[in-house]
């Protein structure tokens, strides 16, 4: 039997972005355990470590604006995954240079506008390469190997913590960083291969479609599923805000671990079920599933003192809920824009979403702090089920 060459190259498209995704998560994910450690030996406070965090969420958010001007066709879009993919290698590696805590930030928040770049480009042109039937496996695909990677990084760093300094482990992320720049280049170059050979060689600089004069978000079911997810995404707080809340109300630190490891478990798991097509990955069931699971572990840890198991089953809700909440809503969202315009959707959407969280997750951890744990964790599972019951509405076809 003689293979399809088309059918190879949109096989071959997810698995290489997937690839890309594990060695750029090794990187970054190995220096993120390491940053605290290398922040108070350069002299950081804790006020310097928040203002680092909250700059790259900035510079993340200036990357998905750029890209989101600036990308449109495919070679484009190809270019700003190549270089965001580097500019995020290139920042983490020589965080092991730092002589400051200014410069560390600097090199944090260039890293993350490298995170902005790449995001939505890398999301366009992974669904224009593939039929929308493909969409959510070949998601899970790259979102499962993309949770390897932040897995195997800390990992990495934990064995070599006793043997090198913080500031030599981080030059060692040159290794796997250098794998994901060349990935980024394959992946790439597979995707454009993937579409010129479905729909001719103007497919490589050109858009797919005739432009229509209408935005990404000017139809009224874009609107909803602009504000739904970014309701989704807010109340889907932080994995590191939910260990915080059950240590803060007296949980033992291995049981605090063994959740974060049970959430990266389930998150895993959950993307390989996508992949291999064994959870029904529709555009409304996948983001209606994350919001009850979502609402339901903000809800589980809403008591004064919550119990081991209520924590654990919370993570483990949160984890699957944060695999069906990501795919989903790429590929909801990849259902609502014509191809030419999905890049600059995207780099809304994650914009938008990027700016709400930062002002509704102090929000709801400062709620804690006043003794008002209900009413904080109240808001999420609100703000995640409203956002589901936005985005149940049927989207229109793209036009």
């Amino acid at each position: 039997m003689t293979s399809d060459p088309v059918s190879d190259l949109r096989k071959a498209v997810p698995l290489r972005f997937g690839l890309t995704s594990l060695f750029a998560d090794m990187t970054y994910e190995l220096a993120h355990v390491l940053l605290p450690s290398l922040m108070l030996h350069l002299g950081g406070t804790g006020m310097a470590t928040a203002f680092m965090e909250s700059l790259a969420e900035g510079a993340k958010m200036a990357g998905f604006w750029t890209v989101g001007q600036f990308a449109r066709n495919p070679v484009q879009e190809s270019l700003f995954v190549r270089s965001g993919y580097t500019l995020t290698v290139a920042g983490t590696v020589l965080m092991g240079a730092a002589g400051s805590a200014g410069a560390l930030i600097a090199l944090k928040s260039l890293s993350w506008f490298g995170k902005g770049l790449r995001g939505p480009a890398r999301d366009a042109l992974l669904t224009n390469a593939l039929p929308p039937e493909n969409h959510a496996s070949a998601f899970g695909i790259v979102r499962g190997l993309d949770q390897t990677g932040g897995l195997l990084g800390p990992l990495l760093a934990l064995g070599l913590s006793g043997l090198l300094s913080p500031s030599r482990i981080l030059f060692l992320t040159a290794v796997p960083g250098t794998l994901c720049v060349v990935w980024s280049v394959i992946a790439t170059q597979t995707a454009l291969s993937a579409r010129i050979a479905s729909f001719g060689e103007s497919a490589r600089d050109l858009p797919p479609l005739s432009f229509s004069g209408q935005g990404p978000s000017d139809r009224p079911d874009v609107r909803a599923f602009l504000l739904g997810g970014v309701l989704l995404r807010a109340g889907m707080l932080p994995a590191t805000l939910l260990m915080f809340r059950f240590a803060d109300s007296g949980g033992s630190f291995p049981v605090t671990v063994a959740g974060f490891l049970l959430a990266s478990l389930m998150t895993a798991g959950a993307n390989l079920g996508i992949a291999r097509k064994r959870i029904p990955a529709s555009p409304g069931f996948l983001p209606g599933m994350a919001s009850l699971l979502i609402a339901l572990s903000a809800l589980l840890l809403s008591g004064t003192h919550p119990a081991p198991l209520l924590y654990l089953l919370a993570m483990a809700a949160w984890g699957t809920g944060e695999a069906f909440a990501t795919v989903g809503l790429k590929v909801r969202g990849a259902t609502l824009w014509a191809p030419e315009l999905r890049t600059r959707g995207f780099a809304i959407f994650e914009r938008s979403a990027s700016l709400f969280s930062l002002l509704f997750w102090p929000l709801a951890a400062h709620l804690w702090d006043m003794g008002q744990t209900m009413a904080g964790m109240g808001m999420a599972a609100a703000a995640a089920a409203t956002g589901g019951i936005l985005l149940s509405r049927k989207p229109d076809p793209p036009g």
